[in-house]
């Protein structure tokens, strides 16, 4: 009897040893190949909320980016009458402070530095918060 249990624990740790032994070397396999992987970002053009009875509503943005950037704001409906080519898209998420938006808004123009660009904003009415959450979608022409 104890030779058998003697067996059977030693037939145990041989075949961990030989599994170990294919871990290691599967390991030393995909090392190299995890060095070769690369991170890609991709902007889409959709926006994702979790409050289940969210109702966006649209409305007409008015503020300090038409003073400021007057020369090349327009609307959605301008750029479709002249044609003009979308360039890129971005978002801004979540804000509960419409200046906020506007700022936000207003640095990535000037980084940006389009030839045109429009804003489709939207809000939400948080009940329980007793404040809007924003939404600007932006897209810069060519």
């Amino acid at each position: 009897m104890k030779k058998t249990l003697i067996t059977l624990c030693l037939l145990a740790l041989s075949a961990n040893l030989s599994a170990n032994e294919v871990h290691d070397q599967d390991m030393q396999q995909v090392e190299p190949q995890m060095e070769q992987l690369v991170t890609v970002t991709e902007e889409s053009e959709f926006f994702i909320t979790i409050d289940e009875e969210a109702s966006f509503e649209s409305i007409e943005y008015t503020g300090f980016i038409e003073d400021m950037f007057s020369e090349i704001y327009i609307t959605k409906y301008q750029a479709e009458e002249r044609n003009l080519e979308q360039v890129q898209k971005f978002n801004i998420y979540g804000e509960t402070d419409l200046e906020v938006v506007s700022q936000r808004i207003a640095a990535r123009i000037n980084q940006d530095n389009p030839t045109f660009f429009s804003i489709d904003l939207y809000r939400d009415y948080h009940g329980t918060s007793g404040q809007f959450t924003y939404v600007a979608k932006v897209v810069e022409y060519k």
